[in-house]
């Protein structure tokens, strides 16, 4: 393992742990803001299925979401805290994970095509959703990267330097 890939690794996740702490110490900011953005999420979403003839469940509703919102967002915060220490033993998986969850922000709580009333407030939107999409790319990165647990290496050929070779005519006849 490299050293610039690990702490690259580390301070990649920092945000998240930052970010996971906060919202298993004080909830309280993060539900605002879910609450306070996914009815708009909601609302784009419905009015986008119905043309499809496709109802959303009662589960997705502004008012069921919020009755559970403080549950979601800790689960976000252990999410968060649990997929960083992967990410930093580069575990492949985790950075994946760790990117779906990242582009959901994007999706609904950063998207400027539904939140922002004024263009600047758009713009902000924009910039927050750009930066988030950056460092989402930077876990997709690592979620396709060789992932640091290899196979073992049968004791037959370790160490020797002998490659395996192909079986032998009358192997192959039997």
């Amino acid at each position: 393992m490299s050293c610039c890939s690990f702490i690259g690794r580390v301070l990649l996740v920092v945000i998240f742990i930052g970010a996971g702490v906060d919202k298993l110490m004080s909830p309280q900011n993060s539900v605002a803001l879910l609450n306070g953005r996914y009815p708009g999420f909601y609302k784009f979403l419905d009015s986008t299925i119905k043309q499809y003839n496709v109802q959303l469940p009662d589960q997705l509703q502004p008012e069921a979401i919020k009755k559970i919102s403080t549950q979601i967002i800790q689960g976000v915060g252990v999410a968060e805290i649990f997929l960083s220490f992967f990410v930093i033993l580069n575990y492949g998986w985790a950075g994946k994970l760790l990117f779906l969850l990242t582009s959901s922000f994007i999706v609904i709580i950063h998207n400027p095509l539904i939140h922002g009333k004024t263009q600047d407030e758009k713009l902000s939107e924009q910039i927050q959703a750009l930066w988030t999409l950056g460092i989402a790319g930077a876990l997709l990165i690592i979620g396709a990267s060789p992932s640091q647990v290899k196979a073992p290496v049968p004791a037959s050929t370790k160490g020797k330097g002998v490659a395996p070779t192909a079986p032998s005519k009358k192997a192959k006849r039997n």
